[in-house]
């Protein structure tokens, strides 16, 4: 074996060594991350659009719905909702609805007790700074939770957890997810859900007494019939403490 080939094997040795360590940098601090994630009220807008068409989809616009969310220890709060300007007084609305869990998607992807897979994809630049950039995947009945279909037709509910897959940046050499984007695309036979597109970003935001990491966007595409595909697109603004005083009211 020639010298240059023992080189180059040994730099290999020495990239995959620095990728593992980068990694377990990575789940240390995302998984502390998700654990003291800080309770935090924020202003939501939230714009929807839909398309009956699927190949490709032509959407169009439905309407704009602002909110204040709130997120306390883990759970998801929306109150003072406003559909088009107007104020929104009921538990739902029609078409998608959505909720997200923010730092959930940190412990499915790096907790030791799901089987996600991790992969090293290459160094990309998120904001203008540098980042590493990592594919992932999660079989079925993950970590990454259920997909629920009510029947109203037949009066019954159907449940599935299907694989994941995606792809997520860190910022380097801090080691924290600023971007998160997951897919959902295998569902059995009759199941009556459309594929699921998911992006979170994550930026530095001041909530009054300090700089904390908070999910600044979101962006979803998904749906439940063929025919009624939905694109939604969510901004979060107005970062601000979550106060004892507040009155919010949590609903599963």
């Amino acid at each position: 074996m020639s010298k240059r080939v023992l080189f180059t094997s040994f730099l290999c040795l020495l990239c995959l060594r620095s990728q593992d360590a980068a990694l377990e940098h990575a789940r240390a601090v995302n998984l502390e991350r998700a654990a003291k994630l800080p309770n935090f009220l924020a202003d939501e807008t939230a714009v929807r659009y839909k398309s009956r068409h699927t190949d490709p989809p032509q959407w169009q616009y439905v309407d704009t719905i602002e909110s204040e969310i709130g997120v306390q220890g883990g759970g998801f709060s929306r109150q003072h909702m406003r559909v088009n300007g107007k104020p929104w007084n009921q538990r739902a609305m029609s078409g998608f609805n959505w909720s997200v869990q923010f730092g959930e998607e940190l412990r499915q992807a790096f907790s030791p007790d799901c089987p996600t897979k991790i992969d090293f994809e290459g160094r990309a630049e998120a904001r203008g700074k540098p980042a590493l950039a990592y594919r992932f995947s999660s079989p079925p009945g993950g970590c990454f939770g259920f997909f629920t279909v009510k029947n109203s037709l037949f009066s019954f509910t159907q449940r599935y957890n299907p694989a994941r897959k995606g792809r997520f940046l860190i910022n380097d050499p801090e080691g924290s997810v600023i971007q998160f984007e997951q897919e959902a695309n295998e569902f059995p036979k009759g199941f009556g859900a459309d594929p699921l597109r998911q992006t979170v970003t994550w930026d530095y935001v001041k909530t009054g007494d300090g700089t904390y990491l908070l999910p600044v966007a979101v962006e979803i595409f998904g749906g439940f019939q063929r025919e009624n595909l939905w694109h939604i697109t969510v901004d979060y603004k107005n970062h601000r403490h979550f106060e004892a005083s507040t009155n919010v009211t949590f609903h599963p």
